[in-house]
């Protein structure tokens, strides 16, 4: 048997590849440390309680952005509708009155019992979590437990499973309290489990601008909702409908979101220039008070509406309102040449006509 051995070093080299080289990716260790992604919330009240919900991943951005400037700016969120004040914290509504609600940059999270959600721990107190992890991590040691000067307790068994003990003084049921009882809490890091549930954002450009007039009474639906909540779902389907119905347009720019405005009227009836809502406490039985008080708020509205005292007062009402959202929404879009159109419901249908 023979063998035969190559005669020179040219034979000895490893076979070229047959397609182009393609760098390995790297390697990432175990205790390599990534910063978490802040995502703003602002606090928002529905049925007596607070909630808080996440801006749209765009108005998130450019608040992010405004905050690494270090520049202490008002900042256009949602639409153009609301106004964010960094350096306040705050968020104030733009066309209508509306108490201001916090906004947060949020990092850290927690979740109890009888939450439906989870809530953004403070900036102050996300920074601390924050530093901790990044420790953990860095360290590799984990199953560490972290007191704080309030009595809260944070411990971190692994980056995915953290919690939070609060004492707690509810009574047994002997009716004593235990010293250290406390009550476990989800801990999250991030969004990112929740990020599609997060819309993108609202395009600047406005192709048609609506006045939404609301009818009888300070509520709009059998839920007891705001003309400005109904407005919102108003919205929110017109932007849907561009989703699913006109997507191809959308992407071409060919067409763009409609801008949905609240016209309110109600307070200018029932308010103290009138003098209307004195009187009619004046003569208002005490019985069955909750029924004669929706009657006052609502149904009245429409004996009102007959009157030739506060007929015209109505009116006159609905069209300085929306002389005055225009104005005002001209003077944020100066470059808008859409169409204006009005829809009302209810009452409302006669108010715009």
């Amino acid at each position: 048997m023979y063998f035969q051995f190559p005669q020179s070093q040219s034979q000895l080299r490893a076979p070229r590849p047959a397609g182009p080289l393609v760098q390995a990716p790297p390697v990432l260790l175990q205790n390599q440390y990534e910063p978490v992604q802040p995502h703003w919330f602002y606090c928002k009240e529905v049925e007596d309680k607070q909630i808080w919900m996440p801006f749209s991943i765009l108005d998130s951005a450019k608040l992010e952005e405004v905050y690494n400037s270090g520049k202490s700016v008002v900042l256009s969120t949602d639409g153009g509708r609301y106004d964010v004040y960094l350096y306040d914290r705050m968020r104030k509504a733009v066309y209508w009155e509306e108490e201001p609600s916090e906004v947060r940059r949020c990092m850290w999270f927690y979740k109890g019992d009888k939450d439906s959600r989870f809530i953004p721990y403070t900036e102050d107190f996300s920074d601390k979590l924050e530093a901790e992890y990044k420790r953990a991590v860095t360290t590799n040691q984990w199953h560490r437990r972290l007191e704080f000067p309030n009595g809260e307790t944070i411990v971190m068994h692994n980056p995915k499973v953290i919690v939070q003990f609060q004492p707690s003084a509810t009574p047994d049921e002997w009716g004593s309290t235990q010293d250290g009882q406390a009550r476990p809490r989800v801990v999250k890091r991030g969004i990112d489990d929740d990020h599609d549930e997060i819309p993108d954002g609202e395009m600047s450009q406005i192709d048609h601008l609506v006045f939404m007039v609301h009818g009888i009474g300070p509520v709009c639906d059998l839920r007891f909702r705001s003309i400005v909540e109904c407005v919102d779902d108003f919205r929110t389907v017109s932007l849907k409908l561009l989703q699913t119905h006109f997507k191809k347009s959308l992407e071409e720019h060919k067409v763009s979101r409609v801008e949905f405005l609240p016209v309110h009227w109600h307070s200018s009836l029932h308010g103290d220039a009138t003098g209307v809502d004195r009187n009619i406490k004046k003569i208002t039985l005490p019985s069955i008070g909750r029924l004669r008080h929706f009657t006052n708020e609502t149904l009245l509205d429409i004996l009102f509406y007959n009157s030739p005292t506060y007929c015209q007062t109505i009116v006159d009402k609905v069209g300085m309102e929306m002389n005055r959202l225009y104005a005002l929404f001209m003077s944020r879009n100066p470059d808008f040449k859409g169409g204006v159109s009005v829809a009302g419901h209810s009452l409302g249908t006669y108010r715009r006509n």
